[in-house]
């Protein structure tokens, strides 16, 4: 992407002002992408319950969940990497002959668990499905310092847009200036890898299953304007 700008000419400007160089820009667009090995994943489980009273399902699904928090407390996943995401209470309704009859009551608790080791991925879904949790969702692979990575694509973006400059300084045969005059950070794209893993009800996990982990793309976008 590049733009041109020509200063307007004015029919009345002074003849002593039509000796003064007016400044020209470009103004192009510049991207820089890094490779970034994850070093976290964050996973989602959950515990779902049925009974035909509220409160019932309600106690059974908190069974369940303290089951899982000590399963993970027992493999060192930490307190504060646990969160919950969602705790729901839905009526169960069994349709019939155009009518609807409460037949109970679903409870499901839902959490996002931070992994600091990736080689514990598989031992976490291991501990909880033992322990009780009959949803797994998607597993998301992240970069704890996304900043290292993104300056160092930043500094690509600026680069790759300078490069760019300086081409079409010598295409068009005039002087470009290397240095722009502004830089404007447009956005930054990362590219995650999302995984499912998921298991009926009734499952479960006798090893602890493999978890392939791939690399992240980080992006960043820049708009400069270079003088000529």
């Amino acid at each position: 992407m590049s733009y041109f700008s020509y200063p307007p000419f004015n029919r009345s400007t002074p003849s002593a002002q039509l000796h003064t160089t007016q400044q020209r820009t470009l103004i192009l667009e510049g991207r820089g992408k890094v490779i970034a090995p994850p070093d976290q994943a964050i996973i989602t489980i959950g515990f779902v319950t049925e009974n035909k009273d509220a409160k019932k399902a309600q106690a059974q699904n908190a069974v369940l969940t303290n089951q899982g928090l000590t399963a993970l407390k027992e493999i060192n996943i930490q307190q504060e990497d646990i969160q919950t995401v969602s705790y729901i209470i839905q009526p169960i309704y069994e349709f019939t002959e155009g009518s609807s009859i409460l037949k109970g009551y679903k409870v499901q608790h839902t959490f996002e668990i931070t992994v600091k080791d990736l080689n514990q991925v598989g031992a976490v879904y291991q501990a909880v499905v033992a322990a009780g949790a009959n949803i797994a969702e998607n597993i998301e692979f992240v970069v704890s310092n996304k900043d290292f990575y993104y300056q160092q694509a930043l500094q690509l973006a600026i680069k790759n847009a300078t490069e760019k400059a300086s081409s079409i300084g010598q295409l068009l045969g005039v002087s470009m200036n290397s240095v722009p005059i502004k830089v404007t950070e447009n956005s930054t794209v990362i590219s995650p890898r999302d995984y499912t893993l998921s298991f009926s009800a009734e499952a479960t996990l006798q090893a602890a299953p493999p978890i392939q982990r791939s690399k992240l793309e980080i992006e960043a976008i820049v708009t400069a304007v270079f003088p000529y």
